[in-house]
């Protein structure tokens, strides 16, 4: 209920969500899950070029550039 109504209130107040969809806390319980988690945070931005959205947003934003001047 907290939650909730906390992002309720920031998105309000900002004029737009400010969280992301589908998140979820996840509570870290043991040696086993922490370090599974680490090596999530850890190697994920490596694989970010293999994601098909990223590149679909990366390819938006190129075009969003102007050109840079000779």
């Amino acid at each position: 209920m907290f939650i909730s109504t906390l992002k309720r209130l920031t998105n309000k107040t900002a004029g737009h969500a400010l969280w992301q969809r589908g998140y979820y806390d996840h509570i870290i319980r043991n040696d086993r899950d922490y370090r599974r988690i680490w090596q999530y945070i850890d190697t994920n931005p490596a694989k970010w070029r293999e994601d098909r959205y990223y590149c679909d947003m990366e390819r938006e934003n190129d075009r969003a550039q102007p050109a840079e001047m000779p």
